[in-house]
């Protein structure tokens, strides 16, 4: 079976380290950008070039792309993901190298030449549209973009942004105005993904070193809140196996740049799903036609826990063959 081929724009990080490991075995990965986010661009980079070595696959480039935001000072969350990134597995400094070539260059040079790539961007947004600047016609080239972040409702780096689009606004807001195709895995939807200590037991017994260090990171993840989304991993799940993701909605974002308690925050249009039950605040069915912007986001309302778990642990137990 022909596998999907992308490009992965990324910020390692426990959950990006998760989602390299599955796409990595699933998926044909052309090149793995970097980005600051999570952590600082030296170890987010690092932390990529490690994951090739751990599986294998050095012969996936590694590009290092902006470590700043397009405004604004680096949000940063290493209380969730440690100094380095990776919890507190001390890894070696990698023997495989960056590309010299610039992240937002290579996105630049892929998209402009190749017809069969999708893009998935589970960090900030800052070298997607970094990218959409300095070439517009990307616009026309890129066939649709995967991207973790935003969320229905609540936020968590503030009480309505989530960390990705929190951490570079205008970014996620070029982004999201492109014209792109768009499929978003939100926090509305990662919450239905906890996992904890008796997941860690299920990894370890896995048997192999891939599965154990994520295990080491999982177990690490935990200890803050007693479990852990894996989002960016829920994430690019939907690309390897569509049927994890039970419902979505098409819907139009906007993404607020200026307010004061709301900068961050993906504004989602959802009053033709507004019904009458006082339980449900918004329905996963059309209940009246309302005027508004046409969508430019299919966003993932229902995953599949069981399906995502399953999916993991082969992905894993394929890397002790």
């Amino acid at each position: 079976m022909q596998r999907n081929r992308i490009v992965i724009d990324c910020d390692p990080g426990i959950d990006d380290t998760f989602a390299l490991i599955l796409c990595i075995k699933k998926l044909d990965v052309a090149g793995i950008v970097a980005v600051g986010g999570n952590t600082g661009l030296q170890f987010t980079s690092r932390n990529a070039r490690y994951v090739t070595e751990l599986t294998g696959r050095t012969d996936i480039p590694v590009y290092a792309g902006y470590d700043q935001p397009m405004l604004g000072n680096a949000v940063r969350a290493e209380y969730v993901h440690g100094v380095g990134g990776l919890g507190d597995l001390d890894i070696p400094e990698p023997k495989k190298q960056l590309e010299n070539e610039h992240g937002v260059d290579f996105l630049i040079r892929t998209f402009m030449n190749e017809n069969d790539v999708s893009l998935v961007a589970i960090g900030p947004l800052t070298n997607v549209a970094q990218a959409l600047l300095k070439e517009p016609e990307l616009k026309k080239r890129i066939p649709e973009i995967l991207i973790m972040g935003g969320a229905a409702f609540c936020g968590n780096q503030s009480p309505v942004a989530e960390f990705n689009i929190a951490a570079d606004p205008e970014a996620a807001k070029i982004v999201m105005e492109s014209g792109i195709p768009i499929r978003m895995f939100g926090l509305n939807a990662t919450r239905q993904n906890w996992m904890g200590e008796e997941q860690v037991k299920e990894l370890r017994a896995v048997g192999n070193k891939v599965a154990d260090v994520c295990a080491d990171l999982l177990s690490f993840a935990a200890k803050m809140y007693g479990h852990s989304e894996l989002c960016d991993a829920s994430t690019v799940s939907w690309l390897i196996d569509p049927a994890v993701v039970k419902k979505s909605l098409m819907v139009h974002i906007d993404v607020e740049t200026k307010g004061e308690f709301t900068r961050g925050m993906t504004v989602c249009d959802w009053r033709k799903y507004m019904g009458e039950d006082p339980k449900e605040d918004l329905s996963h069915e059309k209940q009246v036609d309302a005027d508004g912007k046409e969508p430019n986001v299919e966003m993932a309302m229902e995953f599949d826990k069981n399906r995502f778990w399953e999916l993991l642990v082969e992905a894993l137990k394929e890397y002790g063959k």
